[in-house]
């Protein structure tokens, strides 16, 4: 993945290797990751980003790091832009 892709649709991988979704909103201090099958999604900070590999961003953290995000709470964050 290029430096100045895009990550949305990128699989998000945790430090442990669980794959925990694919980002589908880029904001500017985190990232929207929706897990297929899975209502709502997780918040990812930009900042736990440790690389971009083979079209993959692997992340510092493990899912408990990670604040979830139900759907009521993306769809509001869509509709407010933020």
């Amino acid at each position: 993945m290029d430096a100045n892709e895009s990550p949305i649709g990128a699989m998000v991988v945790a430090l442990n290797g669980e794959a925990l979704g694919r980002v589908e909103e880029v904001h500017p201090h985190f990232l929207l990751v929706a897990a297929e099958g899975e209502h709502g999604g997780l918040s990812v900070p930009v900042h736990a980003v440790a690389r971009r590999e083979d079209g993959r961003l692997h992340l510092s953290v493990n899912r408990e790091a990670l604040t979830p995000v139900d759907d009521e709470e993306a769809a509001g964050r869509r509709l407010d832009g933020v």
